[in-house]
């Protein structure tokens, strides 16, 4: 099973090469994953402002999708909020190696 953690990661990683992803994209790097798949991901992670559409769009439509439009025309980069939240679960996965619990 592909993770958000996993996907959000590896969108970081192409944007830090000036590389955007689409869902076919994701589908290529993780064989296991359907279009559907990719697709609900891409969704989630826009939704929640982690990553953003590399198309200028209108302020209304910024995090969603336009009537009629389709997320499998869309690019996608990773936002300032999405490495702020890899570097969250990066944090959350070294205390868990740790055995620290979160309180």
């Amino acid at each position: 099973m592909v993770t958000k953690p996993e996907v959000l990661n590896f969108i970081s990683v192409r944007s830090g090469e000036n590389r955007s992803t689409s869902y076919r994209t994701l589908v290529h790097e993780f064989p296991d994953l359907s279009e559907e798949a990719a697709c609900d991901h891409l969704k989630r992670l826009w939704h929640q402002r982690l990553i953003n559409s590399t198309e200028a769009r209108e302020q209304e439509f910024e995090f969603r999708l336009k009537p009629g439009e389709s997320l499998r025309d869309l690019r996608f980069e990773i936002t300032a909020r999405g490495k702020a939240r890899l570097r969250w679960w990066k944090k959350q996965e070294q205390d868990d190696e740790k055995g620290e619990w979160p309180w």
